[in-house]
């Protein structure tokens, strides 16, 4: 079978297609006919090395974690899933080797595709629903607070705009280009432009300041907070999370980063949303798995509005 992989931490072009034997599965696994692959920011971070020191030394690599298939073989002591059943799911994002024809899971990383979406929605919208979800539950906001959004119209902020509004939540989406006229469909309470707008500068003081950008830090957020407000980062580096630990000793602030992993129950609320149209995710642009390196830069170029997809 096919299958992405790099033998040496380095920039994209490290990236090579491989021809492996297909994986054998034990009896609580399942072996997944992969139809999608999602990209995320984390993947060309790892590929880069600058996790290295989670992701280890030991090579070659697989790459990707958000996938859709369909199960093409289950394990002696499965449940829940059969073969033939459309499913989507995510691996370990610190081993991701989702870009691949097939790929062995166990049935705590998967859910039950919902028939209305289709392979490429589901694993498009599966980090970003997730980590939304997780970082509004974290940050404990309830219906009337304040927050501010930054990087309103990537992957994750999308999803999380669209959460915030749900809960009844005052959102001020911060975004640019493209992304703020996509973003305005959601009736948001405020809409600024971070190449207009100085966010840093602003009166207005937030119950929780979601960073997904990279671009604005806590040291130029904290004083937008409210008392007990919530700083949460999903754009971690070892040096962030140092920061992170002294921040909270010192600044009377929260400074939380977040890496969220998929529970069952987040799977089926979020199956549960998109089963009923409450949720949606603009997908960018859709390559084939052997367009990988041309996906990859793609997406790394920045600028899109959502997710870019690879079909397997």
């Amino acid at each position: 079978m096919k299958k992405v992989i790099y033998n040496h931490y380095g920039n994209i072009d490290e990236l090579q297609m491989s021809e492996v034997e297909i994986p054998t599965i034990q009896a609580d696994d399942f072996l997944i006919k992969v139809k999608a692959v999602a990209i995320n920011p984390l993947d060309w971070k790892k590929l880069e090395g600058q996790l290295k020191i989670v992701t280890g030394k030991k090579f070659p690599k697989g790459i990707a974690f958000d996938f859709s298939g369909i199960v093409e073989k289950a394990g002696s002591n499965t449940t829940n899933y059969k073969i033939g059943d459309a499913v989507f799911g995510t691996l370990n994002a610190m081993k991701g080797e989702a870009l691949a024809e097939y790929i062995v899971v166990k049935k705590e990383t998967i859910c039950k595709k919902p028939e209305n979406v289709s392979f490429e929605t589901a694993t498009a919208i599966l980090t970003g629903a997730t980590t939304a979800t997780y970082l509004l539950n974290r940050s404990k906001v309830k219906e009337g607070d304040e927050v501010l959004i930054n990087g309103a119209s990537g992957g994750v902020g999308i999803i999380a705009l669209q959460l915030a509004k749900l809960k009844g939540l005052k959102v001020t989406a911060v975004a640019s280009g493209e992304g703020l006229n996509f973003i305005k469909k959601w009736n948001l309470d405020c809409i600024l432009d971070y190449k207009k707008d100085k966010i840093a500068d602003k009166r207005e003081k937030y119950n929780a300041i979601y960073e997904l950008a990279g671009s604005l830090p806590f040291s130029k957020a904290r004083h937008l907070l409210k008392p007990n407000g919530i700083y949460v980062s999903t754009l971690p580096t070892p040096v962030d999370m140092l920061k992170a630990f002294f921040n909270n000793l010192f600044s009377g602030k929260e400074n939380i980063i977040i890496q969220a992993a998929p529970t069952q129950d987040i799977f089926k609320e979020i199956s549960q949303l998109l089963s009923n149209n409450m949720l949606e995710i603009p997908i960018a642009k859709t390559f084939s798995i052997h367009e990988f390196k041309e996906a990859y830069h793609f997406a790394k170029k920045g600028g899109v509005i959502g997710k870019v997809v690879i079909v397997v």
